[in-house]
């Protein structure tokens, strides 16, 4: 793998990881996927990653933010119809507990300087 760049190296982590999930779920449903079928999952996922990524980055900047937080990932779920209900559940839920744990840290913080 020497001599890719960081962003190839990242592709190829990705397509072989959907190559191992495939054939363990694969293996699950008693179903094989031929290798040009895996390779397509995985070119899918790659490009759906890059979109992803890309919506995070241009919603931290939007908020003049040099850091992606809970708040870009809600905005993203909302784009997507079929992540709206998990956007209202799971997502808000995470969000506010990282929220709440980075404040309690920050009140330890100054709790300790006190």
């Amino acid at each position: 793998m020497e001599g890719l760049s960081h962003e190839e190296k990242l592709r190829l982590s990705v397509l072989r990881d959907v190559s191992k999930i495939c054939q363990e779920v694969g293996g699950q449903i008693k179903m094989e996927l031929e290798k040009d079928v895996i390779n397509l999952i995985g070119e899918l996922i790659w490009k759906k990653m890059r979109v992803i990524s890309q919506d995070l980055e241009h919603f931290a900047k939007h908020a003049k933010r040099t850091t992606i937080n809970a708040e870009d990932v809600k905005l993203l779920t909302r784009r997507n119809p079929s992540l709206v209900n998990l956007q209202r559940a799971t997502v808000c839920e995470m969000a506010d507990k990282a929220a709440k744990k980075k404040r309690q840290g920050k009140e330890k913080a100054t709790e300790e300087l006190s």
